[in-house]
């Protein structure tokens, strides 16, 4: 039980040290791409052993919060943890609760018109620029290879639009959790006229402000979405969500 103790010791302390790096990065106002101090600086400043300083790095790193740069001059870089951090640390998570995609897209159902009605409240004028230009992409690629890549792409654009970068890390992290499954289906010519018809309406909605014809015209988006997926391929949407897939 002793080397099982200690272990533990060892796991708690080095968290704690990883906590502490971050409030430091947090208090010296270090951005993505600052070098954080060497190890032997590091060392002296945090009182631990080499062993616990390097799990700590280990730990930030897996999180997205630094990259370890190799070879003479590397060490600790502040990084800025993405989407992909979250969704990563998340399906692990999920596929111990066994969820599928289904749940994923029940999720996505809940959330998605009133991220749409915020939108329609809060998008800058570089929002609606950028959903503009993505539609237009969508437009010319409703039969090519890229429709649905550029479809999850105005909806992560929309959420950001939102105001809230919760909804803006929720609605990528969805995404980046449900691609792998959608790759291997795809929607046909019908769903894409469909849902660029519906797409059009919920960008004029976002564009003249108008919150409820956009929740109203999302709910009814994902909601066919969704009941597309499942009639095509049921079995798909009872796959259970697998770490290591994004």
């Amino acid at each position: 039980m002793q080397p099982r103790a200690d272990n533990a010791k060892k796991a708690k302390r080095a968290l704690s040290l990883a906590q502490d790096i971050v409030r430091d990065i947090e208090a010296g106002a270090r951005v993505a791409g600052d070098r954080l101090p060497r190890e032997e600086e590091m060392l002296a400043r945090y009182e631990v052993a080499r062993a616990t300083l390097r799990e700590a790095l280990r730990f930030l790193e897996l999180q997205g919060v630094i990259h370890l740069q190799l070879g003479r001059g590397g060490g600790p870089v502040v990084a800025r943890p993405q989407s992909g951090d979250f969704a990563n640390s998340l399906s692990l998570i999920l596929q111990f609760m066994e969820a599928d995609l289904r749940g994923l897209l029940e999720l996505r159902e809940a959330i998605a018109p009133d991220v749409a009605a915020y939108a329609a409240q809060r998008a800058t004028t570089g929002d609606l620029s950028a959903l503009a230009d993505c539609l237009k992409e969508l437009e010319r690629n409703e039969a090519g290879s890229q429709f649905e890549e550029l479809n999850r792409r105005f909806h992560d654009l929309l959420g950001w639009a939102s105001g809230n970068p919760l909804f803006g890390l929720l609605t990528s992290t969805l995404h980046l959790l449900t691609r792998e499954f959608s790759r291997s289906l795809g929607y046909s010519a019908q769903e894409r006229a469909v849902q660029l018809r519906i797409l059009r309406r919920v960008l004029e909605a976002v564009r003249t402000g108008d919150a409820q014809e956009a929740r109203q015209a999302m709910a009814r988006l994902v909601s066919g979405s969704a009941n597309y997926l499942a009639e095509r391929s049921p079995d798909l949407v009872s796959q259970k969500v697998r770490w290591g897939q994004i």
